[in-house]
């Protein structure tokens, strides 16, 4: 087995050979571990101490001896979740408190790259916040229809909302979207809205769909974003129903 594996997960070299030495071994004492590890004997304690603290490992007295045993590979996958959730609600929190200053601007191109910013848009919004679309075309539905049937119900079901100003043209999907649950929908002429623009978080994506290949450009910027959020309301109050 390739050991390099489990140090992806966090386990250090020495924690790897130990937990591969179990699983081969099954319940077992210190003994045959350090033989088929080939972790001295000096530290296998600390290592198999370390691996019970990371829940890979567990123990029990039998015949006056303590024995250890493996958890089920699978715990992985509970260790994965636990990191990812700790670093969602304890880490990024903190870092973000840290950044200054943070913009930037990307180039999407292709219905590939329209999907990457929605699956963007429900990674950096959270339940309450809400994503706001401003001049949404007819060509914008046939291209990525199917995938906003999926995506719709993946937003409602964290919470956010969206409120969406469809160019006149995409009625027949603006009634539609309507029926779906935290989304408020409007219509404008082309002459408030001249391109597609979506508003989430601090970012504000405007959408070129006028060549065969779709671009989309992502803006990063809290100023920006609250400029067009602004702009976005004014709109919103001259909207037709």
């Amino acid at each position: 087995m390739d050991l390099s594996l489990l140090e992806d997960v966090g386990l250090s070299p020495r924690e790897a050979r130990v937990y591969e030495a179990l699983l081969k071994l099954g319940l077992t004492t210190v003994g045959p571990i350090v033989k088929q590890s080939e972790v001295p004997s000096s530290k296998i304690y600390e290592t198999l101490d370390r691996l019970a603290r990371k829940g890979f490992v567990s123990s029990i007295i039998k015949d006056g001896r303590k024995h250890f045993q493996a958890s089920p590979p699978e715990q992985i996958l509970a260790v994965i979740d636990e990191r990812r959730k700790r670093l969602s609600d304890e880490v990024i929190p903190q870092l973000k408190l840290l950044q200054v200053g943070r913009y930037g601007a990307t180039v999407y191109e292709g219905v590939r790259g329209l999907k990457a910013i929605f699956e963007l848009t429900l990674r950096e919004t959270k339940k309450g916040d809400e994503i706001l679309v401003m001049g949404a075309p007819l060509r914008a539905q046939e291209l990525l229809d199917s995938f906003l049937k999926q995506w719709s119900p993946r937003r409602v079901k964290l919470g956010i909302r969206q409120r969406i100003l469809y160019q006149r043209e995409a009625e027949q999907y603006g009634k539609i979207r309507a029926k779906t649950s935290l989304t408020e929908v409007g219509y404008l002429s082309e002459a408030l809205a001249p391109s597609w623009v979506n508003i989430f978080a601090d970012f504000v994506v405007i959408f070129d769909l006028s060549q065969e290949t779709p671009i989309a450009f992502l803006i990063e910027s809290k100023g920006i974003a609250d400029n067009f959020r602004n702009y976005f309301e004014k709109i919103w109050l001259t909207r037709k129903s």
